[in-house]
């Protein structure tokens, strides 16, 4: 006997029940101070679950259309231009400069160009030449085959490099930041996903990590909902993702 498909009532009230949690989540985030992977200490800089939950929370706001909410998040920043700038993170990790992808949504969401200026300096420094304390041969290998020098092949990495980059692309319209992530996409492809369309963590740890599928999953997603039709690494992207 074939289920019957969900009454439109009951999917107006899911769709209720999912605004409300995330309500309840982008309240709870805007009321917590900068945390610090749960450790009593406060952080030293913006750590990714942060950047995470807040480009999260700004994608709910322009969803919605919740003014306020975006006003709050934007609130949340204003220190980093001032007495706090100390916290936006030194884009040298992918972990790091995943923090470019908030500036760039609000400037979006608010067209004021101080945010652009934050956002479009991580994205160029993941693709600009290696530098830091963070360099090691590997970072010069990689650059040079045309790849971030930020490149670990981690598969939690797919998120962190492609919301940044993908973010760049939505906010300046160019191209080159969308389709350098989308190289980088096909390359940890080739070298991570298994005949069962899941991921190993990395080349040398050759196990599934169900958190770090999902990393892949979502970058996927974050990537293909604004790569060009005609990008030549859209179908492998696809077929991956269907995978």
């Amino acid at each position: 006997m074939r289920s019957r498909p969900p009454s439109r009532h009951l999917n107006r009230g899911l769709k209720e029940l999912r605004r409300q949690r995330s309500e309840k989540i982008a309240s709870r985030f805007i009321a917590t101070p900068h945390t610090n992977f749960n450790r009593p200490t406060p952080p030293k800089v913006i750590t990714y679950p942060e950047t995470c939950t807040w480009y999260g929370a700004l994608t709910f706001a322009k969803v919605t259309g919740n003014k306020a909410l975006t006003r709050q998040l934007a609130d949340r920043f204003e220190p980093l231009f001032g007495s706090r700038d100390s916290l936006i993170p030194v884009p040298d990790h992918v972990d790091y400069t995943v923090f470019g992808s908030v500036p760039l949504e609000l400037y979006m969401q608010t067209k004021e160009e101080r945010y652009l200026k934050i956002g479009r300096m991580f994205a160029d420094k993941q693709w600009g030449p290696p530098e830091g304390k963070r360099v090691t041969a590997e970072s010069h290998r990689f650059y040079n085959k045309g790849l971030t020098w930020q490149t670990r092949l981690w598969i939690d990495d797919m998120f962190m490099i492609t919301a940044v980059q993908s973010q760049a692309f939505r906010a300046t319209g160019n191209p080159m930041y969308i389709t350098k992530a989308a190289r980088e996409m096909v390359f940890y492809l080739d070298s991570l996903q298994q005949p069962n369309g899941l991921f190993y963590h990395a080349p040398d740890v050759p196990y599934f990590w169900g958190r770090g599928d999902g990393w892949m999953a979502v970058g996927m997603s974050e990537l293909l909902r604004s790569l060009p039709k005609n990008n030549p690494d859209r179908p492998r992207i696809m077929e991956g993702y269907k995978k």
